[in-house]
């Protein structure tokens, strides 16, 4: 017998594309974060873990964006929670260089959301891991953030190499980061992971009101 689908999605709405600080909700729901480059395939990944092709809000300039887009998700097996689509972050090569793309109003919402309890970081399969990635996801991590590295795009890396791929994200990362998630949304690969991981992320986060 087919397994039943986890998580038991009722609703997904788009809420809001935060610009500043006013615009972000103050509902107290846990968040779950979605950061990586501007060509991970950010918005191809929460449309296939919610299940819905139309959902995410494509910039006309990807990369340029600086809103932050808040997404409503209603389950049955979950609490509510906002999947928080980050801008990407470009090309930038150092932290400093991160802030300055991102801008005042991102790197606040990165410092000081309490509500925050895990960041989902994408890095691609296929390109090197760079200081970047390995800073914010220590910046994160010494916040108190849960980091979770998904590497996508495993569909354009011959199965033989997968190894090889692990191997360098854990030794990019080191040990205070989770074992990665391989996802492919052409191949259905990694979506019971990242939800599963997200489940322990709000089963866990304290309630702010």
């Amino acid at each position: 017998m087919p397994q039943d689908p986890f998580p038991h999605i009722q609703n997904v709405k788009f809420l809001v594309g935060a610009r500043g600080d006013g615009q972000l909700p103050s509902t107290g729901y846990p968040e779950i974060a979605i950061a990586g480059r501007s060509n991970v395939g950010k918005s191809s990944l929460l449309r296939h873990l919610v299940n819905q092709r139309s959902l995410v809000r494509v910039s006309r300039t990807p990369g340029r964006t600086r809103e932050i887009n808040y997404f409503l998700l209603e389950s049955k097996d979950l609490p509510l929670l906002y999947l928080v689509d980050l801008p990407g972050y470009g090309y930038a090569s150092v932290p400093m260089s991160l802030k300055e793309d991102w801008g005042d109003f991102v790197s606040r919402y990165l410092e000081n959301r309490r509500t925050l309890c895990a960041m989902l970081l994408l890095v691609d399969a296929r390109r090197e891991i760079t200081d970047i990635e390995t800073q914010f996801a220590a910046w994160m991590t010494g916040r108190g953030v849960r980091v979770q590295v998904i590497v996508t795009k495993m569909d354009k890396v011959p199965k033989t190499q997968w190894g090889q791929v692990e191997a360098q994200v854990r030794a990019a990362f080191g040990p205070d980061v989770p074992k990665c998630i391989f996802y492919s949304t052409l191949k259905g690969i990694g979506s019971e992971d990242v939800w599963r991981k997200i489940k322990s992320a709000v089963s866990t986060a304290p309630t702010v009101s």
